[in-house]
């Protein structure tokens, strides 16, 4: 198995509503903000992004208990949003809040 695993702290910059697949499952749809410095070529540089992210099963609920702005840690894996989207979408597994 390759290496997709993905460790990022920010804030929470959107939060959709906790739905249910037709199975069931929680599930429900965020975007994490991220601002750091980070250094490349030698040079420090200012580093801004808004990641679309999923959570499914309890890991949905505990994340429709978060407020807006709330800093967090989350680690996940990258996937597509579906099988007709490239769009990349970060799938959380664990989450911290900071």
């Amino acid at each position: 198995m390759e290496a997709n695993q993905l460790l990022l702290t920010g804030t929470l910059a959107q939060l959709e509503a906790l739905r249910y697949t037709p199975a069931g499952v929680p599930l429900i749809e965020c975007r994490i903000r991220h601002e750091s410095k980070q250094i490349e070529a030698n040079s420090e540089r200012m580093v801004q992004v808004e990641i679309p992210a999923i959570a499914i099963g309890e890991m949905a609920r505990k994340v429709s208990q978060l407020n807006l702005a709330q800093p967090l840690r989350v680690t996940g894996f990258l996937a597509q949003k579906s099988q007709k989207s490239q769009q990349i979408v970060l799938h959380i597994c664990s989450l911290e809040n900071i």
